[in-house]
């Protein structure tokens, strides 16, 4: 009977010894500020170390990228992997953003009420690169359509945004700023009227784009955007009169504004 108590007060405090120990988790801090949580499964003595993180990622680092090495409790009972995802560290990242703009204001007392307050549509692409878990800087293209007026005008916005993610957390704050090009899609008009000609063109115009939002990650690599946008965008309208070997042109600019809602995918 002694013995057989005696066997499992061993077994006990063997399995509690276990637990502890395979609570334990590999912890790599990099000279850029990082944290990666996880299990090293390989490592070249004075060259580098591949890690595996929590939701299976693998990445591998050069021994100069990283500060320190350490072992530290793991804040997920008997996980040896990371306790939260965080932001890549750096290389190429992509997004897909798409969101309906409210209009906010009449964009001119002169123009006809089919191009006054108009809402939109859009969708871009950004692709660029993260240099750290904070900042992102990349070019996009999109698809823009409103969605209101009599005549609806699509035209496709091409520019550079930067991105500033504020914390390296499962959850972060971001803040966005998108500069670019309009590109207006409407065909040249011609229009014979007795004695002169009138041509009518669309150049397009300026965008630009602020936003605030919230980024919530699924994994390391992927993560889904919430945010809202202060969006300025410029459509210019050139029209040029012909009559006897004499020409006179006109330009007009159409400054739709709105308050865009969209929402995005991280990869």
């Amino acid at each position: 009977m002694k013995k057989l108590l005696l066997l499992c007060v061993v077994s006990l405090f063997s399995s509690i010894a276990l637990a502890q120990n395979t609570n334990l988790q590999d912890v790599i801090y990099l000279q850029n500020g990082s944290i990666i949580r996880g299990t090293i499964v390989e490592q070249i003595p004075g060259k580098s170390l591949k890690i595996e993180t929590r939701d299976g990622n693998i990445f591998v680092y050069q021994m100069d990228e990283i500060s320190k090495m350490t072992r530290e409790q793991s804040q997920f009972g008997g996980s040896n992997r990371t306790s939260r995802f965080q932001a890549k560290s750096k290389g190429y990242a992509g997004f897909v953003e798409a969101g309906f703009g409210f209009g906010v204001r009449e964009l001119s007392p002169d123009l006809s009420a089919e191009y006054r307050s108009p809402d939109r549509f859009e969708i871009d692409i950004i692709n660029g690169y993260q240099f750290n878990p904070y900042c992102f800087l990349g070019v996009g293209i999109g698809f823009n359509t409103t969605t209101n007026a009599k005549k609806n005008v699509i035209s496709i916005p091409v520019f550079v945004q930067g991105r500033f993610n504020l914390l390296d957390k499962h959850i972060s704050p971001f803040l966005a700023l998108n500069i670019g090009y309009n590109i207006d899609t409407r065909r040249r008009e011609v229009h014979q009227q007795y004695y002169y000609t009138t041509t009518i063109t669309y150049p397009g115009g300026i965008m630009v784009e602020p936003t605030i939002g919230v980024t919530c990650r699924l994994s390391n690599k992927t993560a889904f955007t919430f945010g809202i946008s202060y969006s300025f965008m410029q459509l210019n309208v050139k029209g040029t009169i012909e009559s006897s070997g004499e020409s006179e042109t006109e330009v007009g600019r159409i400054h739709p504004k709105a308050v865009r809602l969209k929402t995005g995918f991280t990869f």
